[in-house]
């Protein structure tokens, strides 16, 4: 699963030029560099999400070695 994208550069027109994985410290320093950054809504993950392991041994029992 890849990390979603957190920022965006647009153009004059308000087009997306390109999407970025950045902290909010990094956006804000580009913005001071005085480009045109805006904050991209990000959909939060599951927090109940199982790791493989779990979802095995819900499936098929604990080993029993």
């Amino acid at each position: 699963m890849s990390l979603p994208f957190t920022h965006a550069l647009i153009d004059d027109d308000a087009t997306v030029i390109r999407q970025f994985r950045w902290s909010n410290k990094e956006a804000m320093w580009h913005k001071a560099q005085g480009k045109n950054i805006i904050k991209l809504k990000v959909e939060k993950l599951k927090q109940t999400e199982e790791n493989k392991y779990d979802e095995l041994s819900r499936l098929c029992g604990e080993a029993t070695f």
